[in-house]
């Protein structure tokens, strides 16, 4: 409340304290008199100075409620402004956080379908391994067969080889057979010439 408000109902207070105070000077100077004209003059001063006094007491008394319900007015306004506020930044935050969910929810999308792709790439990864360790087990499988193809070739060859230095040899005594019975042709033929006829 304001000052002015204060010192109005303090003078309408004031000056209805003041007229019943004069109503009872009134009234006991009457009686201190005691004649009719005075008693009557100061009845009906008392009872306007009650009247009076009541209207100016009814008139602050009304006027302290219609403040008091201004000021409950503007604290309620004060109050549904602040609400209104409240309400703006509530939201406004909704927004933010219904944005920020958004957002979130489109990094987790992106997410699965990065993690559904990279499953995917696995699954083919797997895949490639699977069939290259079938063809490894194939050429290791080759590898084994041509080794064993290379060793009975070798053992063939030196068959070969152990058959060959045999025929050789055989033909190097034949040779030698051959020349040894040809020398002894040969000498034979000596002798027969050389001896005489």
């Amino acid at each position: 409340m304001s000052n002015s408000r204060k010192s109005a109902r303090s003078r309408r207070v004031l000056a209805a304290t003041a007229l019943l105070i004069t109503a009872v000077l009134v009234a006991a100077g009457a009686i201190a008199v005691s004649t009719v004209p005075v008693l009557v003059g100061a009845t009906i001063y008392g009872v306007v100075a009650g009247i009076v006094s009541s209207r100016l007491i009814a008139n602050d008394l009304g006027q302290m409620r219609r403040d008091w319900a201004k000021d409950r007015a503007d604290i309620a306004n004060h109050n549904r402004l602040q609400a209104v506020a409240r309400s703006k930044e509530h939201t406004a935050f909704a927004e933010q956080m219904s944005s920020r969910i958004k957002h979130k929810d489109a990094q987790i999308e992106t997410l699965r379908d990065s993690l559904v792709t990279a499953e995917i790439d696995l699954a083919k990864t797997r895949e490639r391994v699977s069939a290259e360790r079938a063809r490894v087990d194939a050429l290791t499988a080759d590898l084994s067969s041509a080794q064993s193809d290379v060793e009975s070739a070798r053992s063939d060859l030196m068959k070969a080889n152990d058959a060959l230095a045999a025929s050789e040899a055989a033909e190097i005594q034949a040779r030698a057979e051959v020349v040894a019975w040809e020398q002894s042709a040969t000498d034979d033929q000596r002798r027969q010439h050389q001896r005489p006829a």
